[in-house]
């Protein structure tokens, strides 16, 4: 089974425009979507009635939680035995990762017997559409600093939630208690890090992102300014970790 976990807080039509193109893949049968609702107004839980060819779970937070403990209630939401063959699908809710590169990804990690496989910014063949120059600097200033301060092999795109993960790495991150606490868009690189840090063999593949943020309906939910300082605090406290 393909597990694809979608932590959203008001984005009912970026989801619709989501679960069209699950529906249109050739491996939905095998696709099961958790849809995490973060307490959102806009009608996220009438999406329950959409008509879907995939499997669907819906939950919902009692009140606004942030992005990292959604998305950790998505990962407990997981059955509890998971087949070393099911895989874990981790992406934005906002309609700006391109949903049909899924099944090439999962090919990439068949060939290179992957544990995770990142859809990253930073490879010749990736494109970024609709985002603004500051947001673009952003993300590159971020990759050069992770890059420096914490290498790993094939390992340049720290920052994309749209992932791909094997079962055992989710088990790992979820015994980890304190791990989404405190976080919020900067939970991404905060499990990468974890990962890289506790599995010293782990096989990481990037496969090339065509970010679509021009089809993104409605306002961004990231702060900026708290992510970059959530983020550098994350960074400084890992680094000394490592040290």
């Amino acid at each position: 089974m393909i597990y694809i976990i979608l932590p959203a807080y008001n984005e009912n039509k970026n989801l619709k425009e989501i679960f069209k193109k699950i529906n249109s893949l050739k491996i939905v049968k095998k696709i099961k979507v958790i849809l995490v609702d973060d307490c959102s107004n806009d009608n996220t839980h009438q999406l329950r009635k959409y008509k879907k060819k995939f499997k669907f779970s819906y939950f919902r937070n009692e009140k606004n939680k942030g992005l990292s403990l959604t998305l950790k209630k998505g990962f407990k939401s997981l059955p509890h035995k998971l087949s070393s063959k099911d895989l874990i699908v981790t992406l934005d809710s906002d309609n700006t990762h391109p949903i049909e590169i899924i099944p090439k990804m999962i090919k990439l990690m068949k060939h290179d017997n992957s544990d995770i496989v990142i859809a990253s910014r930073f490879l010749n063949k990736s494109i970024v559409k609709g985002l603004s120059f500051f947001r673009i600097l952003l993300s590159y200033f971020a990759k050069i600093i992770l890059s420096f301060l914490f290498p790993y092999k094939n390992l340049k795109e720290y920052t994309c939630n749209f992932r791909i993960y094997k079962p055992y790495l989710i088990k790992k991150i979820i015994e980890e208690k304190k791990l989404f606490d405190n976080e919020d868009f900067s939970i991404a690189v905060k499990i990468i890090l974890f990962l890289i840090k506790n599995f010293k063999n782990l096989v990481i593949s990037e496969y090339p992102l065509t970010l679509n943020y021009h089809y993104k309906i409605g306002e961004s939910k990231m702060k900026i300014f708290k992510n970059i300082y959530l983020t550098l605090k994350l960074i400084i406290k890992k680094k000394l970790n490592y040290l």
